[in-house]
C-alpha cells in the first residue's frame, strides 16, 4: 500500500490551478481534503517548497499562508520529517 498524506485543498489547489506547479498525484478525495503520494520526488519537493515560501509570510494572502503551514505541518518543513524518512527510521532501528 501506498503511503499517502491526507492534506486541506486550499493550498494544492492554489499551487497547480494559480501558480502552474507540479504537484503530487491525488489518490483520492473527499469534501475538503486530498490524500496524495507521499513519495519524496521532485513533485513533492516543489510543493514544500512552495508551500515554505508562503508560511515565511513572503505573500500578502493570509489565507493561503495558513494554509501552507498547515500542509508542513502534515508533510513536514523537510524530507527528515517526510513518512518516507520515518518509514526507513522505523525499518533500520526496529
Amino acid at each position: 500500500m501506498t503511503n499517502t498524506y491526507k492534506i486541506p485543498k486550499r493550498f494544492y489547489d492554489d499551487h497547480v490551478e494559480c501558480c502552474d506547479l507540479p504537484a503530487p498525484a491525488i489518490i483520492r478525495e473527499t469534501k475538503s481534503h486530498y490524500f496524495i503520494d507521499a513519495a519524496e520526488t521532485d513533485d513533492m519537493a516543489e510543493l514544500r517548497s512552495n508551500a515554505t515560501f508562503y508560511a515565511d509570510g513572503l505573500v500578502d494572502e493570509p489565507h493561503l499562508v495558513k494554509a501552507a503551514k498547515a500542509l508542513l505541518n502534515i508533510i513536514g518543513e523537510d524530507t527528515a520529517q517526510s513518512k518516507e524518512a520515518e518509514a526507513t527510521f522505523i525499518k533500520y532501528h526496529a
